[in-house]
């Protein structure tokens, strides 16, 4: 019997699946965070360890075959090398052991169940499109929220404190929406602004967790709150416009994951819409696989046509 085990690892959350050769779910458990831009080396390892370790335990002369490792955070073929070379280090694995680490976005859409053609958009706290063509991929979005996060939650939530603090000095008529803004973030008078702007500057998490008050209001056909959900959703159709040309595609599935993504209402079906306003051979498809349950798949598969 050949054992897979896969990765799929995030800022919040670690969750590994380990299947067999017949694709049988032996194991799954989740531990504390992996992403590489998010807590360091040791910590990485130490969590994937940690969530593998029960089962492993029990089975002490398991070797795994392939590990696919999905984690945020990788960027580089370096950060690709540097994964796998920690993992390598597992006391499951030896020289003949499949080992291939990339971003998490693989996992996303590998959860269509298909490793070698399609693309995927995951709009969550982040945004990023990718997709992959044969051996060719392609990546859009998805630098960091340093460079903006455009099209994510995490841009929604900076337009909304920054529609608050608007209306709150004035700029803007004071509205439903702004008011809303305010209590969330603890702001009471224009004087509070620069406190609670200091607040959420970097705090990508909880900048993100507005969101919903942003696509709330829009359902409620607020001018403003529409205007940004209009404005992210024109960033989310450029990357996915950039993936499906670079990548030369004609009809295929378009995987969406992420809470955003399917907020339902203005920004989902907006969304819809300007994605198919780019090709009506786009064709939605919802995740079939768990995350970790693609990686585990995508060991296998990967490990088999590597031979």
């Amino acid at each position: 019997m050949d054992y897979f085990l896969g990765i799929d690892g995030g800022g919040t959350k670690t969750k590994v699946i380990i299947i067999d050769d017949n694709d049988n779910i032996l194991f799954e458990n989740v531990s504390g965070p992996s992403s590489i831009d998010t807590v360091d080396a040791s910590t990485t390892y130490k969590n994937i360890n940690k969530a593998i370790e029960p089962y492993i335990s029990k089975h002490p002369n398991l070797i795994f075959k392939g590990i696919f490792i999905g984690l945020g955070g990788i960027v580089f073929d370096e950060d690709c090398q540097s994964v796998e070379s920690l993992v390598s280090k597992l006391e499951s694995v030896n020289n003949e052991t499949f080992i291939m680490a990339r971003n998490d976005m693989h996992n996303a859409l590998y959860s269509a169940d298909n490793f070698d053609e399609g693309m995927t958009l995951i709009c969550g706290t982040g945004m990023v499109a990718f997709g992959k063509n044969g051996k060719e991929s392609h990546k859009a979005g998805g630098w960091g929220y340093l460079e903006g996060e455009l099209g994510s939650a995490y841009h929604l939530g900076r337009e909304a404190i920054r529609h608050c603090i608007r209306a709150y000095d004035n700029r803007l008529e004071m509205n439903d929406f702004a008011k809303d803004t305010a209590s969330a973030i603890g702001l009471e008078k224009a004087t509070d602004i620069i406190k609670v702007t200091n607040l959420y500057h970097d705090q990508r998490t909880k900048t993100a967790q507005l969101a919903p008050l942003v696509t709330k209001h829009a359902n409620l056909n607020n001018v403003y709150a529409k205007e940004i959900c209009d404005k992210a959703i024109d960033e989310i159709a450029l990357a996915i416009k950039a993936v499906y040309k670079t990548l030369e595609f004609k009809q295929i599935h378009l995987v969406i994951v992420g809470s955003l993504g399917h907020a339902k209402g203005y920004f989902s079906d907006s969304l819809h819409k300007a994605i198919q306003s780019i090709s009506e051979d786009i064709k939605f498809m919802d995740p079939i696989l768990d995350p970790a349950l693609a990686a585990a798949k995508a060991a296998k598969y990967f490990s088999e046509v590597s031979k």
